[in-house]
C-alpha cells in the first residue's frame, strides 16, 4: 500500500510542478492586468480632464470596455509567453536527457546526465545514469576477464613450450647418438614421457579451464629433490649447472605440483635464452626464517641485436609465487642475473 502510494506522489510531481508554473503566470498576469486597467483608466480621466472634454454615460462605459478589453488581452498575451518560457525551461531538461540519450547510444559510457530538480525527469536521468554505469562496469569486467584469459593464454603457452623444447631435444639426442645404452635410453624416454604429461595437463587446463589442484605434499624435499634433478638433466647438455640442497631441511605443503614445475621450467627456459653456457649456473634450494628459499645465479651472455625478452616466463614465475603467499626477487644487470623465490612452507 506505501508503495503504490509513494509512486502516485512520485508520478503527481512533474503535474505539481506544472499547475505551480500556471498558478504562477496566471497570478502574474491578473496583477499586470488591474496594473494595466487602472494604470490606462488614470491616464485616459487625466487626459479628458486636461482636454476639458466630457463624455456621456454611454461614451464614458465604452471607453471603460475597451480599456478593460485591451488590458484582458494584454494580460492573456503576457500569461501565454510567461507560461510557455516557465514550461520551456523544464522541457529544455527533457531536451538534454534527450541529447544524452543519443550520447549513450553512441557508446560513450563515461558520460554523465546532468541531475536537476526533484521531479520524473530527474528520476529518469538517475536512473539512466545507473544503467550507464552498470553498463560500463559491466564491459570493464568483460575487458578483465578477457585479459586475464589472454594472460592466461599466454602463460600457459610459454609454459608448454618449455617441456615440448626439451623433449624435441632428447629425442634429436637419441637419433644423433649411435651407441647408447638401454638404461640411457630409459632415462632420455623416462624424463620425456614426464614433459608430455605436463604438456597434457598444462593443454588440459588451457583448453578447459581448469582450476589449480592443490595437494598436501608431505614429503616437500623429495618434491624439489625431484624437480632440480630435472632442472639439471635439462641444462647439463649445454650448461655447467650445480644444484645445492644441503641447506634444504624436511618440509610439507599444500601445492600444485605442475605449478612447481612450471617454475623450475621457466628457470630453465630463461637460462637456456640469456645465460653464457662458459660460465657456471647455480641453483640453490635453502631456508629463509619460514620459507623455502629458491635461488637461481647465472652470467648473462651478450643478447644478439634486435632480441628482446619480454620475461613472460619471470611473470608466470611471479603469479605462481603470489598464489602461495610468497615473494619474487630478481637482480639483474648487464653481466649477472639472479632470482631469488621464496615460497611459506612447513619445515618438519
Amino acid at each position: 500500500m506505501w508503495t503504490e502510494k509513494n509512486k502516485k506522489k512520485k508520478k503527481s510531481k512533474l503535474s505539481a510542478e506544472i499547475l505551480g508554473l500556471l498558478a504562477a503566470a496566471l497570478a502574474v498576469s491578473l496583477f499586470f492586468f488591474a496594473f494595466l486597467n487602472l494604470f490606462t483608466q488614470d491616464i485616459a480621466t487625466t487626459y479628458l480632464l486636461e482636454k476639458n472634454i466630457e463624455l456621456t454615460e454611454i461614451q464614458n462605459m465604452t471607453m471603460t470596455l475597451w480599456i478593460q478589453s485591451i488590458s484582458l488581452l494584454a494580460s492573456a498575451v503576457m500569461f501565454l509567453v510567461l507560461f510557455l518560457f516557465l514550461l520551456g525551461q523544464k522541457l529544455s531538461y527533457l531536451r538534454k536527457i534527450i541529447d544524452g540519450v543519443y550520447v549513450l547510444r553512441a557508446h560513450r559510457m563515461d558520460f554523465v546526465m546532468p541531475v536537476e530538480g526533484n521531479n520524473e525527469f530527474t528520476e529518469l536521468a538517475k536512473s539512466i545514469n545507473y544503467l550507464s554505469e552498470t553498463e560500463r562496469q559491466l564491459q570493464q569486467r568483460e575487458a578483465a576477464l578477457r585479459e586475464e584469459r589472454e594472460t592466461l593464454i599466454r602463460a600457459l603457452s610459454h609454459d608448454i613450450r618449455t617441456p615440448l623444447t626439451t623433449i624435441l631435444s632428447y629425442s634429436e639426442y637419441i637419433q644423433q647418438r649411435e651407441e647408447m645404452s638401454r638404461e640411457e635410453i630409459n632415462e632420455h624416454l623416462a624424463l620425456m614421457q614426464k614433459k608430455a604429461e605436463q604438456i597434457k595437463i598444462l593443454t588440459d587446463r588451457l583448453l578447459e579451464g581448469r582450476d589449480r589442484s592443490l595437494e598436501w605434499i608431505e614429503h616437500g624435499k623429495l618434491l624439489v629433490e625431484q624437480l632440480a634433478e630435472e632442472w639439471t638433466e635439462t641444462l647439463e647438455e649445454s650448461f655447467l649447472c650445480t644444484a645445492d640442497l644441503t641447506d634444504c631441511p624436511p618440509f610439507s605443503g599444500e601445492f600444485d605440483v605442475q605449478e612447481l614445475r612450471r617454475i623450475f621450467d621457466n628457470l630453465a627456459s630463461n637460462i637456456e635464452k640469456y645465460a653464457d653456457a662458459e660460465k657456471n649456473v647455480d641453483l640453490r634450494i635453502s631456508r629463509k626464517d619460514d620459507c623455502l628459499l629458491i635461488c637461481q645465479k647465472n652470467s648473462c651472455r651478450p643478447a644478439p641485436y634486435g632480441v628482446q625478452s619480454y620475461k613472460i616466463g619471470l611473470e608466470n614465475i611471479r603469479k605462481i609465487v603470489r598464489n602461495y603467499g610468497g615473494n619474487t626477487e630478481v637482480q639483474l644487470t648487464e653481466d649477472d642475473f639472479c632470482i631469488g623465490i621464496t615460497l611459506p612452507v612447513h619445515f618438519l
